[in-house]
């Protein structure tokens, strides 16, 4: 009876030992996220994977890791297990857009920030993403259509005004281009966009 006591202490202690470290690597790992310690957060949450922790959170915060610390092949691996966990959080592809955006493959961040409106397909600032990265992609007439939509569901304003001009200036539609700098300037209350000016004086300035 004693012996038998004896091993189940030793199995609880060792389950009560493997349950405190992987919570003492989660607290270390978002301590040092909420410092911007992207290499010691991701040394924590490589051990949390170790001990069996395989989450989406997990494998999300280990993707924004690599991302942080230039690593973009890696993030998206990341991201793409934790896509596997959780298909429909939304976060996710907007983290995958951004990242295949800045690596220039813009059919497939395109794609991603496309299944971001099956959840939620009435916010214009997927929108926004969806047009600048068609634009940057040399695809103005998806941009404007794109843009159409953010105007749909957000109504007119600054980014839609100048993000037309650009497109309609990119298919030399000048003054389409030179109707929405104007409306642009106009929205510009700020004075945020101060290449307005410049575009108008190049284009539209008689």
């Amino acid at each position: 009876m004693r012996k038998a006591f004896n091993v189940l202490f030793v199995l609880l202690t060792i389950s009560w030992c493997f349950g405190q470290s992987k919570k003492e690597f989660k607290r270390q790992g978002l301590s040092a996220l909420s410092k911007g310690d992207f290499v010691t957060t991701k040394e924590n949450y490589l051990k949390l994977l170790e001990k069996g922790e395989k989450t989406w959170e997990t494998y999300t915060i280990l993707g924004d890791c690599e991302f942080h610390l230039g690593n973009s092949e890696d993030a998206i691996a990341y991201y793409r297990k934790a896509q596997e966990k959780n298909p429909v959080y939304a976060g996710l592809y907007l983290r995958m857009g951004n990242v295949l955006r800045k690596q220039g493959k813009f059919d497939e961040a395109i794609i991603n920030f496309r299944k971001m409106t099956i959840t939620d397909p009435e916010n214009p600032q997927i929108y926004n993403m969806i047009s600048s990265t068609y634009y940057e992609n040399g695809e103005f007439l998806a941009a404007l259509d794109a843009i159409d939509m953010m105007v749909k569901f957000g109504g007119e304003n600054l980014d839609s005004s100048y993000g037309r001009s650009l497109a309609y200036i990119k298919l030399n539609r000048i003054p389409e281009a030179c109707i929405e700098l104007e409306k642009a300037d106009q929205l510009d209350k700020q004075n945020e966009r101060r290449d307005i000016d410049v575009m108008k004086a190049l284009h539209c300035v008689k």
